[in-house]
């Protein structure tokens, strides 16, 4: 698994790697049942504390991305907690509005912002065929 972790970017490192995981979960670098690395071999493997680990992967189930089975290890969710249409409509629509003010602010049009998220689409779907 590879994983990037930016050292000066203002994100946290746990938000960063989620973000991956979850990403790598869409685009089917992960199919449900994969079993991750364990805490120990993932905290070496990124250069990071277990208990950063501990908390990524606690994060990741919260979320309904993976599952955690003691003494077995962590591996992704069978299914991904898909809600409803509207649920997920609502659950992700402060994340659009802050994209849409950021590409406003930088002078972005709509259409372009538009053309950006057709773009990122793309390659998602392009890993996973």
């Amino acid at each position: 698994m590879h994983i990037h972790i930016d050292y000066n970017s203002g994100e946290p490192i746990i938000h960063q790697v989620v973000g991956q995981i979850k990403l790598m979960v869409v685009s089917g670098r992960f199919s449900p049942g994969s079993k991750l690395p364990s805490i120990r071999g993932f905290s070496k493997d990124l250069k990071i504390n277990p208990t950063t680990v501990t908390r990524i992967y606690k994060e990741l189930e919260h979320q309904g991305v993976i599952v955690l089975r003691h003494g077995q290890g962590a591996f992704i969710a069978e299914s991904q907690n898909k809600p409803g249409k509207d649920e997920a409509a609502r659950t992700i629509r402060p994340e659009a509005e802050s994209l849409l003010v950021e590409g406003l602010r930088r002078g972005l049009s709509e259409e372009e912002i538009i053309e950006v998220l057709k773009q990122e689409y793309k390659k998602i779907k392009a890993v996973k065929e």
